[in-house]
């Protein structure tokens, strides 16, 4: 999920004045060809707000998402040392047998804009010296990153590996950082193919960047950029925020994603989320407008383009809202918080949204991909 300053908001309209006939039933396929799952987001900062998100997970789905949103070890990584307790424990995550896992990493820092931050005794730590005048390019930048990547992957054994996370963001932010990107990427890719051939490896795309709904962007080739990128990525990955933009009506149109077809790869939703309710945003003078049918309108939009066209997997980021979480953060990261924090299948006392019933519909029939 971009953390950056996505006020592009959303305008909503009533969603049963427009188009009552979408509240119709979806039709569930007889088997489904892609994998369905979460995060491990947690609804609060607290033990049982970890562990809520989890079991959540885990009951509702078929993979699971990891990503390493925080950081990088970058000295341990260059010099071969040790890692700290806290990224150890991350590394030792596995999935409830049966299920798949899907580890997302970034050399990104929160906004998409430069390289990630230190991941020490904790995530989000300012970088050291030279880390903090390193390019993305850089000798040491690539070797550690690479290095970090491999011992995740040899650690976790990933079913699918994403090795940046809505990488275009900094392409609309900053073109020259985007052509080091492109290259710590090609580097990346290739490296850990040579040593994990059969494991899919790819980076994600921010797709309301990538249709220049989000005005950074709206002056750079979002579309040849991540073409030519995609040359070096086995799986056209999407995040996707549908109420972040007022460009978007609703109900949200049926033919938002059939633009992944073009790039005849396998496709996946590696993130997403539409906010069940209104927010409102003091710190940007706004009001976030949602849904409880929105949100059932696009996850059943969303799932049904997913087996129309055979998808790998979508994972829905938040299981429970988490607004809990949002109150205890400082001004003004709890507004920026709170965009996403409606987005649960279920409220954070627990209550089960609209959408769940879709999608647990979805997820109750067979997976197979008969190919």
């Amino acid at each position: 999920m971009n953390g950056s300053q996505r006020t592009v908001l959303v305008l909503f309209v009533a969603f049963t004045c427009l188009c009552p006939a979408v509240a119709e039933e979806v039709t569930v396929p007889s088997a489904r060809p892609f994998h369905l799952g979460f995060t491990r987001w947690p609804a609060d900062l607290t033990w049982e707000g970890f562990q809520t998100a989890q079991d959540f997970a885990h009951a509702h789905g078929d993979i699971v998402s990891v990503m390493f949103i925080g950081g990088i070890p970058w000295p341990e990584s260059l010099a071969g040392e040790a890692f700290s307790q806290d990224v150890e424990g991350n590394l030792s995550y596995r999935p409830p047998a049966g299920k798949k896992l899907f580890l997302s990493i970034s050399p990104l820092n929160k906004d998409r804009s430069d390289v990630a931050p230190y991941w020490g005794d904790k995530d989000n730590l300012p970088l050291p010296e030279p880390w903090n005048r390193l390019q993305l390019n850089s000798p040491e930048v690539k070797k550690a990153y690479l290095a970090f990547t491999l011992r995740a992957v040899k650690a976790m054994q990933p079913d699918y590996l994403a090795i940046g996370i809505e990488s275009n963001v900094l392409l609309s932010k900053d073109p020259a950082k985007w052509t080091q990107l492109k290259e710590l990427h090609r580097d990346t890719y290739a490296a850990v193919k040579q040593q994990y051939p059969t494991l899919p490896v790819f980076f994600t795309t921010e797709v309301l960047h990538y249709k220049k709904l989000a005005s950074e962007a709206r002056n750079r080739d979002q579309e040849g950029e991540v073409a030519d990128l995609m040359r070096q990525s086995d799986i056209f990955a999407m995040s996707v925020y549908p109420h972040m933009t007022y460009d978007l009506p609703r109900p949200i149109p049926t033919d938002l994603l059939d633009f992944a077809t073009k790039f005849a790869k396998p496709i996946a939703v590696a993130e997403c989320g539409m906010t069940a309710q209104d927010v409102e945003l003091k710190a940007f003078g706004l009001t976030l407008r949602g849904s409880q049918a929105d949100q059932k309108q696009w996850v059943e939009l969303l799932l049904s383009t997913a087996a129309r066209d055979r998808y790998e997997f979508v994972i829905q980021f938040a299981t429970t809202d988490f607004e809990r979480l949002c109150a205890k953060l400082p001004p003004p990261v709890d507004d920026l918080a709170r965009i996403w924090a409606y987005t649960g299948l279920q409220t954070s006392d627990k209550v089960p949204k609209p959408a769940l019933a879709v999608w647990d519909a979805f997820l109750n029939v067979p997976y197979a991909r008969g190919d």
